[in-house]
């Protein structure tokens, strides 16, 4: 069987059901325990949800490194609400907006995952 082609038409990352959206959603706030259930499932043959599943992993990563390293500093005390505000704005863009890109982060799970549907430009 041939490998689908890493770049997906814009219709193509577009959510297939309404649970799909939902799932996305949840992918930014239960990170990264969701991300690697759509990962290791049948769902990741939906490039809407793989393309959240990616991107919401390596946001997970990101943010148990940075939690692990700031966690017991009163900076990190602060950042802890500032960085969950900020995936509950990502679970909001994955909800209504469908595909969106975080700076930094889309470029960089595009680098390590060969697979990660990307929209045409």
């Amino acid at each position: 069987m041939q490998d689908p082609p890493p770049f997906y038409s814009p219709q193509n990352v577009q959510p297939q059901e309404d649970s799909d959206k939902i799932l996305a959603a949840l992918a930014y706030v239960l990170t990264p325990i969701i991300s690697i259930v759509v990962l290791v499932t049948d769902m990741k043959n939906k490039p809407f949800l793989k393309y959240h599943a990616y991107q919401s992993l390596v946001v997970g990563i990101a943010l148990v490194v940075v939690y692990t390293i700031l966690g017991i500093t009163v900076v990190g005390l602060c950042a802890a609400p500032l960085l969950f505000v900020a995936q509950l704005y990502w679970a909001y863009q994955a909800y209504t907006k469908g595909v969106f890109t975080i700076p930094v982060v889309t470029d960089l799970t595009a680098n390590l995952f060969k697979d990660f549907p990307r929209p045409a430009a």
